[in-house]
């Protein structure tokens, strides 16, 4: 049975670099230290022990001596030779001491070198000496005699790893037992960086360290890992990306799995449904080596976690330890950074570990990725790092290899911001496949697709969350997405798929909806950000005093007095981010605390305390709701001119479902404030947190991930519903000479006004009938109906002008002659169903 065993477990790791460090070690301690080959490559092996002297054996044919370092401890006293025999005399073997030490403290260790010119004993006899040290007194002798024994460990597959993973983006370490098999292996333009470690153990204890001699990132692959084609493990999955300004979920799901939520740079296991949020933050420790390591080589970067850090981690930096520096090497809300740079602001990053390396960031590549591939001088786009992490976690070897994404963005994002995103992710995904598996200009292997403005595959997962199902009237709909970077908003129906878009798509169900419009303003973070300026702002003489930075949010007035302050530097980024934080509590709602004072960063390197203690949380309340009333009122105002399109007869509120989602939908200020704007009859779904007991439930966030991939393989399409209303169905005019005069009938165009004739009365009488009969029908027959339109004395003297809205509704107005309404004129709709005229304004 060999006395000597190996293992890569990390305990047994740690014992050995401990052990091999002689700290705490003494009397008799012998450390021994020779260099071999271990996979073909350069190894130094290290043992520590007592009375034994371990040497590795001779190479078959190779060699005829190994070197070997053999130190021993001293404790100060001047040790004259290492000898051979069992007396010290003038004819025993001996070697003098090393005039310098290697393994040990010169003090404490006394270090010997045997190689073949200078051992006495040739080395095949050296296992059957009695090697001594002899020393200046009785008590320096190492007795009994020295033990030499030959050291037997031999390297196996198990002690195989590839640890890139690991050393990039802290994920699992690919096992030598898959390495090693020849089903398994390893992908083929893969990067492989092995294990530079191995602990030694003899019957079961620690005692020594193979290590790994120069370079690891430049070794060859050794001979016993197999080679695999990455082609045989591409997944038929689809990947559900969906980008948030302050987190990003990942999914992923095949046709007859389920889903699956991935966690980037977790620090932990999860424990509520949120930890499947990740952050879209990076953190930089070493923002030059990170830099120098992306742009050396295009696929598979060895960026080294620890130097950055993405997701939960970069959070988790961010929060820890110098709040003040490392916010500042924290890069948050990545999709709202891309905006800044995009309109040309300068905005510097910096790391933690190397502040002096600072680095502007600039506009994207542009949106094409030709056979030059990337280059180098590629603008740095934190956006494309972001997917590179992402794509590094859904290609894991042990996971398989993903080439179908779907993105879901914020759903008033312009088609060119879109298109650039789909780009930046389109290349970072790229970087984390394999080298060779896929060619710059392969448009087909790599498919990296919009999903959406993110309401629309949210509401697709909302209406199977909520069982929502035309039956068979299509269901009308509004999602709200209140997100951290904007509200975006979306109407439309949910109906049964048409005969043609079940035969080409295979759908069942359809989302017809309306062009998606945004509120630009009215996002979490955003508005996190006003309040912190306007606190920044209350105290502007302090914070010029102390020089402390900021930066300023677009959408508020300036402030003179510290305009000279206002920079996108990382400082300001970071007094901007740690006064939000402090802050966040009063707009997500609830009792909870806000620190009595936070600490911002001054310009050249100081600091300012700022109290917080007389922040008036009752205006910041009101201010909050003031905001929610503005944008419900705004998106009512959309709803109703959605709902004329629509065309939904007698009650176009019937049956509508509100779905919110979004961090900030679940906010009750803002619940509260749609539910008292729309009818009774409008059924408001918002989702519920799950607690901890409901670990694998979908939050308001994973939903839109979900509901990507659900419309991947649910048979659940959208499609952006065509201008064309249901025809117009009316004739409709005024009284001429005891004569229906039509001004609209069935082929009039919708949304274009046409004049009725001049406004002799403040009321104007609107006439209109069933489009049943085309030929001339009098004012007074029974099948003419008549509304009254109350446009108010200063409409007398103008002309009175009409159009068609929707299928049963018409809108009057009056203005000068020309053809339109004047702006701010008074302006009526008129119900044709139920005979109702009412004030639009």
């Amino acid at each position: 049975m060999p006395l000597y065993e190996l293992s890569i477990d990390d305990a047994h790791l740690r014992e050995a670099e401990r052990l091999v460090a002689l700290e705490g070690r003494s009397f008799p301690t012998l450390a021994t230290r020779w260099e071999s080959r271990l996979f073909d490559q350069p190894w130094s092996t290290t043992l520590v022990l007592d009375y034994t002297i371990p040497l590795p054996p001779l190479p078959a044919g190779q060699s005829s001596f190994i070197e070997v370092r053999i130190a021993a401890f001293t404790g100060g006293a001047p040790t004259k030779f290492l000898y051979f025999g069992t007396e010290m005399n003038a004819s025993v073997p001996r070697v003098g001491p090393e005039m310098e030490n290697l393994i040990g403290p010169s003090k404490l260790y006394q270090e010997f070198r045997l190689d073949e010119h200078t051992s006495p004993v040739p080395y095949l006899k050296l296992i059957q000496t009695t090697p001594r040290i002899y020393g200046a007194g009785a008590q320096d002798y190492y007795s009994p005699a020295i033990k030499v024994e030959r050291y037997d460990g031999a390297a196996s597959a198990d002690n195989l790893a590839d640890l890139f993973p690991q050393v990039v983006a802290n994920l699992p370490v690919i096992k030598g037992y898959l390495l090693t098999d020849p089903s398994g292996g390893l992908w083929t333009g893969a990067r492989y960086v092995g294990q530079t470690q191995i602990a030694i153990l003899r019957q079961g204890k620690v005692v020594g360290l193979h290590q790994r001699i120069g370079r690891t990132d430049k070794d060859a692959v050794p001979p016993e890992i197999k080679r695999r084609d990455p082609k045989r493990d591409v997944l038929k999955e689809w990947v559900a990306i969906d980008l948030g300004a302050s987190t990003t979920v990942v999914a992923l799901r095949g046709e007859r799995s389920q889903a699956e939520l991935v966690r980037i740079g977790a620090t932990g296991a999860p424990v509520v449904s949120a930890d499947y949020e990740n952050p879209t933050e990076i953190s930089f420790e070493q923002l030059g080596k990170t830099l120098k390591a992306w742009r050396d080589r295009v696929i598979l970067p060895m960026t080294r976690w620890g130097e950055v850090t993405v997701g939960h981690a970069a959070r988790a930096a961010r929060k820890q330890g110098d709040t003040l520096s490392t916010a500042a090497c924290t890069l948050t809300h990545l999709p709202m950074l891309r905006e800044r740079v995009e309109n040309r602001e300068k905005v510097a990053i910096r790391g933690y570990g190397d502040p002096e390396t600072v680095e502007q960031l600039r506009r994207p590549a542009p949106p094409i990725i030709d056979e030059d591939g990337i280059g180098a001088h590629d603008p740095f786009d934190p956006i494309e790092l972001y997917a590179y992490y992402i794509g590094l976690n859904v290609n894991h070897r042990t996971r398989g290899i993903h080439t179908r994404y779907a993105i879901a963005m914020p759903s008033g994002w312009s088609e060119e911001r879109r298109k650039s995103v789909l780009v930046a992710f389109r290349r970072g995904l790229f970087r984390s496949l394999p080298a060779g598996m896929l060619e710059f200009h392969d448009l087909e292997g790599l498919q990296v697709v919009d999903a959406g403005p993110a309401a629309i595959p949210f509401v697709a997962f909302a209406f199977r969350a909520f069982a929502v199902q035309p039956k068979p009237d299509p269901v009308p709909f509004v999602a709200i997405d209140a997100g951290a970077s904007e509200t975006g908003v979306v109407f439309g129906l949910l109906r049964n798929a048409r005969a043609e878009e079940q035969a080409d798509g295979g759908y069942e169900r359809m989302i017809e909806y309306l062009e998606p419009t945004s509120l630009p303003w009215l996002g979490g973070e955003k508005l996190l950000h006003r309040l912190a300026y306007r606190i920044y702002g209350s105290v502007e003489g302090q914070m010029a005093a102390a020089r402390v930075p900021f930066d300023k949010p677009v959408d508020e007035p300036p402030l003179p007095a510290v305009e000279h302050l206002f920079a996108p530097t990382p400082d300001a980024r970071a007094n901007v981010e740690i006064l939000k934080d402090a802050l966040r509590p009063l707009l997500e709602g609830g009792e909870a605390r806000v620190p009595k004072m936070v600490r911002l960063a001054a310009q050249e390197g100081g600091s300012y305390d700022l109290s917080l203690e007389t922040i008036d949380r009752d205006s910041i309340t009101r201010q909050v709701d003031a905001w929610f009333a503005e944008g419900v009122r705004i998106i009512c105002e959309g709803l109703q001119q959605a709902l004329t399109k629509i065309g939904r007869d007698p009650d176009p509120y019937d049956g509508l479902r509100v779905m919110l989602g979004g961090r900030m939908g679940m906010h009750p200020l803002l619940f509260e404030r749609i539910t008292a704007a729309l009818p009774r009859n409008v059924k408001v779904h918002r989702f519920i947190e799950p607690d901890r007991l409901n670990l694998g439930a979908p939050t308001v966030k994973t939903a839109c991930a979900l509901g990507a991939l659900a419309m991947r393989f649910e048979r659940v399409g959208a499609t952006l519903r065509a201008e064309k209303r249901d025809a117009f169905r009316y004739r409709v005019g005024r009284n001429r000479h005891g004569q229906l005069a039509d001004v609209l009938d069935p082929a009039v165009e919708y949304d274009v006004w046409r004049e009725m004739g001049a406004c002799t009365k403040p009321d104007v009488e609107v006439l209109f009938m069933r489009a049943e009969d085309d030929g001339e029908v009098a004012a007074d027959d029974p099948r003419v109906q008549r509304a009254l339109c109350r446009l108010g004395a200063s409409a007398v003297g103008q002309r009175v002008y009409m159009r068609a809205v929707g299928p049963a509704r018409v809108e009057v107005s009056v203005g000068p002659p020309g053809g339109e309404p004047a702006s701010g004129a008074p302006l009526w709709w008129v119900d044709l169903k139920d005979s109702v005229a009412k004030p639009r304004n």
